[in-house]
């Protein structure tokens, strides 16, 4: 589930920092996340709707199952550890 916008209640997609793998790219493309550029802000918002509203959510972990879901739709493969 993603968050709404505070500002317009539009429905956020993952706000991702830093070099985004190929996938990241192609989701960017089709608006399923949104890409914040490789200097990472103090504190970084991490929800971003389709008016470019930028805003932090506290719930880390939403976040996080969120952009790995979308990653993953897109053929994202995790290294294995």
């Amino acid at each position: 589930m993603s968050p709404t916008c505070p500002e317009c209640g539009a429905t956020g997609v993952p706000l991702m920092f830093g070099l985004p793998v190929p996938e990241a790219h192609q989701a960017a493309r089709n608006g399923d996340l949104a890409l914040g550029g490789c200097l990472l802000p103090e504190e970084p918002p991490n929800w971003q709707c389709p008016r470019q509203h930028q805003w932090r959510d506290a719930d880390e972990e939403a976040w996080e199952n969120r952009l790995l879901a979308v990653l993953l739709a897109y053929g994202y493969q995790p290294m294995e550890a």
